[in-house]
């Protein structure tokens, strides 16, 4: 019985372990967006530091949309509406008001690693999407841009047209969010409420 308990402890110390290692670890989310032949996505996760194999979060329409067998879904029963006590609004009230110092604090704890973007744009007018490539042809080749950022923009003056693709890399430590979280917690459901 005594070995049983030993191995089980052991076990529990091993997946505490691994949790607190991918809880310090950087992850690695990569996104590819493409418009060429068709809209399609890919977000992908890497997790220990993007030593792990790459596990596909969402992935978008392939080849042909339609290929897809369409299925239809009984409608849900209506749920009986609850009525908000004066208390929930509150509480709802205060994270509204905490909500955007929430989505500040955790964009200041991810940094880009990697962004690509390779587009070709065009509008109906030539002289509109002129005034369009004067935009953004400084942010291509006027600013210094960090290695790890590329941009290939090409205008196309003869048809409208918005082609390309875009990949971003982005390192975030779970561990880091675990601040914001905590004090977006304490904002809302603290005793100051």
């Amino acid at each position: 019985m005594a070995l049983l308990i030993a191995i089980v402890m052991w076990l529990l110390l091993v997946v505490l372990a691994l949790a607190c290692l991918a809880l310090i670890t950087p992850v690695f989310v990569r996104v590819h967006l493409t418009t060429s032949p068709q809209f399609a996505y890919r977000v992908e996760l890497h997790t220990l530091a993007g030593l792990a194999p790459g596990i596909t979060v969402a992935d978008g329409p392939r080849k042909d949309p339609s290929a897809t067998p369409k299925t239809r879904h009984s409608p849900k029963p209506a749920r009986p509406k609850r009525r908000k006590t004066p208390s929930r609004k509150r509480s709802q009230r205060a994270a509204f008001r905490a909500l955007p110092t929430l989505i500040a604090d955790i964009l200041h704890r991810i940094r880009l690693t990697k962004l690509h973007i390779d587009a070709e744009f065009g509008l109906g007018d030539p002289a509109e999407t002129g005034w369009i490539c004067g935009l953004l042809m400084p942010l291509q080749y006027a600013v210094p841009i960090p290695a790890t950022i590329s941009l290939n923009l090409r205008p196309n003056f003869t048809r409208p047209s918005l082609n390309g693709s875009l990949t971003a890399v982005v390192r975030v430590t779970m561990a880091a969010l675990l601040v914001p979280v905590a004090q977006f917690a304490w904002r809302v459901y603290g005793p100051h409420r």
